[in-house]
């Protein structure tokens, strides 16, 4: 066998005989471009609905953004509605608290005009405050039999007082006779319950 002769450096391969090219290994720049064309096709491929995943993240950070503020509005709401159920809370208790009030005014037969007078925020704080200021103005509680379908607001009838009757008041004032002295009577008669 005969040795393969090394061409001199710089030699093209025509040159150096057979009637192979010797590109083996070797790519030409149109292949090159090829592979680089495929691989970038396949890569865009991976990512092709790249701008339409970009566009519903976009949408649900808006719709969540939306949200939030919807949130927020609705708390506002809840606080706004939860403060004026506070209010009328309150409210209510004073109306409460004016009502027992009032009806411990009329058990121990004291005038509903004192209300202002009376203290506590709890029925036996007022029953207690009802009980020291009738002491004070020296009422006594009407007596249950006596207060038969009264309110206890009435003061008591009085034995040696006159009673007066619609028709005697009719009479005084058509005769002229209603002085000054009997319009007071008859409204003193009228506050006692003394006039039928």
């Amino acid at each position: 066998m005969t040795e393969p002769t090394i061409p001199p450096a710089g030699t093209p391969p025509a040159e150096q005989g057979g009637n192979e090219p010797q590109n083996e290994g070797k790519l030409t720049q149109a292949e090159v471009d090829a592979i680089v064309a495929d691989r970038l096709a396949r890569e865009r491929k991976k990512y092709a609905d790249y701008s339409d995943l970009k566009k519903a993240s976009e949408e649900l950070a808006e719709l969540k953004k939306s949200q939030m503020t919807e949130v927020e509005k609705l708390k506002a709401e809840l606080a706004e509605k939860d403060a004026l159920l506070q209010s009328k809370d309150q409210e209510l208790s004073g109306l409460k608290l004016e009502r027992i009030k009032a009806a411990k005014l009329a058990e121990a037969g004291v005038s509903a005009e004192w209300i202002d007078s009376v203290s506590g925020s709890t029925e036996e704080e007022v029953a207690a405050s009802v009980t020291k200021l009738a002491a004070r103005l020296k009422v006594e509680p009407p007596k249950a039999a006596q207060g038969a379908g009264q309110t206890g607001i009435q003061s008591q009838v009085k034995n040696n007082s006159k009673i007066w009757t619609q028709s005697e008041i009719k009479e005084l004032r058509l005769s002229g006779g209603l002085t000054d002295a009997v319009m007071a009577e008859i409204k003193q008669a009228t506050a006692e319950g003394r006039v039928q």
